[in-house]
C-alpha cells in the first residue's frame, strides 16, 4: 500500500505544480497606456522581451522605455494623463492602476535619464494626488497639473511648473514646492535640498518645451 500512497501524493503534488504554473501563467502584466506617438527609435522593455515602439502599441506596467538620438514618444494612460518623453531618454513604469468607479488611483514613474513632460489625468484630480515621478536625486510629486522635468541644461535635475495647481519636489533633505507656472527648481544631488523656486527665463522655458516637442524634424532615423 505504501508505493500507491506515494504515488498518490506524487500525482496530487504534480496536479498542483501544473495547476500553479498555469495560474502565474494567467497573471499578465496591467496596460498602463498607449502609444499616441512615435518619431525616431524607440523601444520598451517588457517583462521577458524587447520592441521597437509604434503607434497603438500598448506600454505594460513594469516597462522600460528607451528613446534614441532626436526620437520623441508620446503617452496616453489609463487615467487620460498624457506623457513625453524626449530624445536619449530612459524612463520607467514602475506601476500604474487606475480605477474609475473607485476612484482611485496611483502611479509610480521614474526617469533615469533625460527629459519628460506629464500632463496628468484622472490621478492627478483624485484627493490624494498619488502620481510620482522618482529620479537618482529626488521625487517629483503633483498637485493635477502640467509639469516638465529632466537632466538636460546640466547633470542636475531640473524641474519646472507649466500649468496647473503645483507640483514639489524632495529628497532626503526636505521638499520645495513650485506653485507658480514658470517657475522651477533644480536639485544637483540627492545629499542637496532642491533649490528655492525662481522664475525661469522665456528662453529657458522654450528650450524645456521643445525638448519634449512633438513638432520636430525627423531625422531619420528609425
Amino acid at each position: 500500500m505504501a508505493p500507491i500512497k506515494r504515488l498518490g501524493n506524487w500525482l496530487v503534488w504534480s496536479l498542483f505544480a501544473v495547476l500553479s504554473t498555469q495560474a502565474a501563467n494567467a497573471i499578465e502584466p496591467s496596460v498602463a497606456g498607449t502609444v499616441i506617438h512615435v518619431q525616431g527609435a524607440a523601444f520598451a522593455n517588457h517583462h521577458e522581451s524587447s520592441g521597437n515602439l509604434s503607434l497603438g502599441a500598448q506600454i505594460l506596467v513594469g516597462d522600460h522605455i528607451v528613446t534614441g538620438r532626436n526620437a520623441r514618444v508620446g503617452l496616453r494612460m489609463v487615467d487620460g494623463a498624457v506623457l513625453s518623453l524626449g530624445a536619449d531618454t530612459e524612463f520607467a513604469v514602475n506601476s500604474y492602476l487606475y480605477q474609475k468607479k473607485a476612484k482611485q488611483g496611483t502611479a509610480r514613474l521614474e526617469l533615469i535619464k533625460g527629459v519628460f513632460r506629464a500632463v496628468t489625468g484622472a490621478i492627478g484630480k483624485l484627493q490624494a494626488h498619488d502620481f510620482k515621478v522618482q529620479t537618482s536625486v529626488g521625487t517629483i510629486g503633483i498637485r493635477g497639473t502640467d509639469f516638465w522635468g529632466g537632466f538636460y541644461f546640466s547633470q542636475a535635475l531640473d524641474v519646472a511648473l507649466l500649468g496647473g495647481k503645483g507640483i514639489y519636489i524632495e529628497n532626503a533633505t526636505g521638499r520645495v514646492e513650485i506653485t507658480a507656472q514658470g517657475e522651477g527648481s533644480t536639485v544637483n544631488n540627492a545629499k542637496e535640498l532642491p533649490l528655492p523656486p525662481k522664475r525661469w527665463e522665456e528662453k529657458k522655458l522654450n528650450a524645456a518645451k521643445q525638448s519634449v516637442s512633438w513638432d520636430v524634424p525627423d531625422s531619420g532615423q528609425k
